[in-house]
C-alpha cells in the first residue's frame, strides 16, 4: 500500500517538482523513471572540472548531490553520509593544478593493488572552501583514503616539481553536507536511521540512478583548462604563463599617462592688439 501513498508525504512532492523544473532531468517514457535529461550536457560545457579515471560503481554523485541533497530538504544518501572520503590536494596556483593532473595521468598508480586513481582537478569558485584550485580522489571509506593518500603524497613528492611543498589532506563527504548538517566528527554522521534509509529506497523509486563517465573528450579538457587559465588572471596567478611558456596573452595592455617625464606649458592667451 506505501506505494500509493507516496506522495502523502509533501517532502516527496515537492523535491520531485523541484528537480523536474530544473531542466536536469526528466521522466524517461520508455522506463518511467526519472533519469539525466536529454537537453543536459552530461560533461558541461561550463563546468570547472578535468576529471581522471572513471567514476566507482557504486557512485551516483549526481543523483545523491544534485538531486536528493539539493531538491529534499538536504537528504544526505547513504553512501555520502557513511563512506564516502576524499584526499584533496590544495594546489597553490595554476600551474600546481596542471601538474598534478599530468603526473595522475602519466603514472601507473595500481601498486598495491590500487585501481588507478579516480577524481577531478580544476578552478574552485566556491567562497565557503580554501584555494583557487584543488585536486580530489574518491574514495570508499577511511582506509581506502589512508592507502590512497600515501600513493598521492608519494606521486607529488616524486613525480611533481615542488610536489613536496603542495599540501595534501583526506577530508569526509561534500563540504555542502558538511556546512549544513555539522562537522563530520558528529553524532548525525555515525549512522543512518531506518527512516533516513527507508526514504532513499523509496527516491531510488522514483529516479534512475545516473553513473556517468568521467572520461571527457579532449576538446571538452581544452575548454576547462582555458577557463582554468582565464580564473587564474583574474585572481593575479600568472603561473600559467609559465606552464605553456608564453608571453602574457590575456592581459589587456592599456596606454597609461601618469608617468609624465616634462610637464607642458600653459600657453597664455595671446593679447589682442586694440585697433
Amino acid at each position: 500500500m506505501w506505494r500509493e501513498l507516496i506522495f502523502v508525504n509533501k517532502k516527496v512532492e515537492q523535491g520531485v517538482r523541484r528537480s523536474l523544473a530544473s531542466g536536469l532531468v526528466r521522466i524517461n517514457p520508455d522506463t518511467g523513471l526519472i533519469d539525466l535529461s536529454p537537453n543536459a550536457h552530461a560533461m558541461g560545457f561550463d563546468g570547472n572540472w578535468l576529471f581522471f579515471g572513471y567514476n566507482t560503481a557504486q557512485r551516483d554523485c549526481f543523483t545523491w548531490h544534485s538531486i536528493m541533497f539539493n531538491c529534499f530538504e538536504n537528504f544526505v544518501p547513504e553512501f555520502c553520509k557513511l563512506r564516502c572520503y576524499k584526499v584533496v590536494v590544495k594546489a597553490r596556483n595554476f600551474l600546481d593544478a596542471m601538474r598534478f593532473r599530468n603526473a595522475v595521468l602519466a603514472i601507473p598508480h595500481t601498486a598495491g593493488g590500487l585501481t588507478p586513481l579516480q577524481g577531478k582537478v580544476g578552478k574552485d569558485e566556491r567562497d565557503y572552501t580554501d584555494g583557487y584550485f584543488n585536486g580530489f580522489i574518491y574514495c570508499d571509506g577511511l582506509e581506502d583514503a589512508r592507502e590512497k593518500y600515501t600513493v598521492v603524497r608519494e606521486l607529488l613528492d616524486e613525480h611533481v616539481e615542488d610536489g613536496k611543498n603542495i599540501p595534501v589532506i583526506i577530508k569526509r563527504t561534500c563540504t555542502e553536507f558538511e556546512q549544513k548538517h555539522g562537522p563530520t566528527d558528529g553524532a548525525f554522521w555515525q549512522s543512518m536511521t531506518k527512516e533516513e534509509l527507508d526514504f532513499q529506497h523509496l527516491l531510488e523509486d522514483i529516479y534512475e540512478g545516473i553513473k556517468r563517465s568521467s572520461v571527457q573528450p579532449d576538446w571538452l579538457q581544452n575548454k576547462v583548462i582555458t577557463d582554468m587559465m582565464r580564473w587564474a588572471n583574474i585572481i593575479g596567478d600568472k603561473s600559467w604563463m609559465e606552464y605553456f611558456g608564453c608571453e602574457d596573452i590575456l592581459t589587456m595592455k592599456a596606454v597609461t599617462y601618469h608617468e609624465v617625464k616634462e610637464v607642458v606649458k600653459k600657453r597664455k592667451p595671446a593679447k589682442i592688439k586694440k585697433k
